[in-house]
């Protein structure tokens, strides 16, 4: 029977709650031991975190995320979590600020230590020097969509082997999705999703797993490039993803992609068989705010105009930035 109820219980499960003053959405991952929370009336109101301490202890959850608005951050810190990034444009024509909370027996939430700080900023700073060295055109990669199905399937192989970093579950409540695999002369296959909304104008970028030598990194940002020219031409407006705080190879895609660190998140991942702190990498492809033209397709890291948006996480003292991180006119 306990192996009938385990093989029944799906990865990820939306648990609702809802009563006279709270409303809110769980969405557990039971793979990575992780929950978001998308809360659907705003307060501070002790219910919420009785409830997503109960969840999170019962399911055997490490870390806690949601993702509000400017104004209701000061409710969830109030809640004992911790901002810890923003995603410019997640709701199209404002910020998404994450805030998270490592479950734990202590009150208040960890944060990233001094010495995880030092090692994101490490990590950061090589992998704008790598990024800096790859060819603006990158030929001999083969890009393809592929079917759920077939991702799915690389992804447990993948999570077998302790090499997984993407999970491919679900991030949001329905959104569509889609898998690419890249390949190019040498090393093996990766795979990435992509998952986006159409209604928000976000999407979470997850690449299956870290690239090994030149070949895969290639082909890796290769295929960055193009998924994200491909959300930019249906409409999305924001690209966001999470890797782990040491994985400069990672880090070198994504900034060769053109996306930037905007958090670090505590235990933000669950990645090859531990939970590590994680960078949260942005990039965005277009500004309804302003009816922008979408960016031309990245070939080359580079540091555009920062919007106001932008600024507002640079100005809070409670969240890490980057050295080098000034204001441009």
């Amino acid at each position: 029977m306990a192996r009938t109820r385990e093989a029944e219980t799906p990865a990820v499960e939306e648990l609702l709650y809802k009563s006279d003053s709270v409303f809110m959405c769980l969405l557990v991952n039971r793979r990575t031991r992780f929950i978001r929370v998308i809360d659907f009336r705003a307060g501070a109101l002790p219910a919420k975190r009785l409830y997503i301490q109960g969840v999170a202890r019962r399911e055997g959850i490490e870390k806690v995320i949601t993702l509000v608005e400017k104004d209701e951050v000061s409710s969830w810190t109030r809640l004992g979590f911790v901002r810890e990034g923003t995603i410019p444009g997640f709701y199209k024509r404002s910020d998404g600020h994450l805030c998270g909370c490592l479950v734990g027996e202590r009150t208040a939430s960890a944060e990233v230590s001094e010495d995880g700080i030092r090692l994101a900023e490490r990590t950061v700073n090589a992998a704008r020097k790598a990024a800096a060295e790859l060819p603006e055109h990158i030929r001999g990669i083969c890009v393809e969509h592929i079917d759920e199905e077939a991702a799915l399937n690389a992804r447990d192989q993948a999570w077998k082997r302790g090499v997984g970093v993407g999970s491919f579950d679900d991030f949001g409540r329905d959104a569509e999705r889609y898998f690419v695999r890249t390949s190019g002369r040498r090393g093996k296959p990766n795979y990435l999703v992509a998952e986006y909304q159409d209604c928000f104008g976000h999407s979470l970028v997850e690449a299956l797993r870290a690239p090994e030598g030149e070949g895969e990194l290639l082909a890796l940002t290769h295929a960055l490039r193009q998924v994200c020219d491909e959300l930019t031409e249906r409409g999305i407006v924001s690209a966001f993803a999470f890797a782990p705080s040491d994985d400069v190879e990672l880090a070198t895609a994504y900034t060769a992609a053109g996306f930037r660190k905007t958090g670090l998140l505590a235990g933000g991942i669950f990645a090859r068989g531990t939970r590590r702190d994680a960078v949260l990498w942005t990039r965005r492809l277009a500004n309804p705010a302003t009816d922008a033209e979408p960016e031309p397709p990245t070939t080359r890291p580079s540091r555009s105009i920062r919007t106001e948006e932008e600024d507002d996480f640079d100005d809070d003292d409670d969240l890490p930035r980057d050295e080098d991180e000034t204001d441009e006119e």
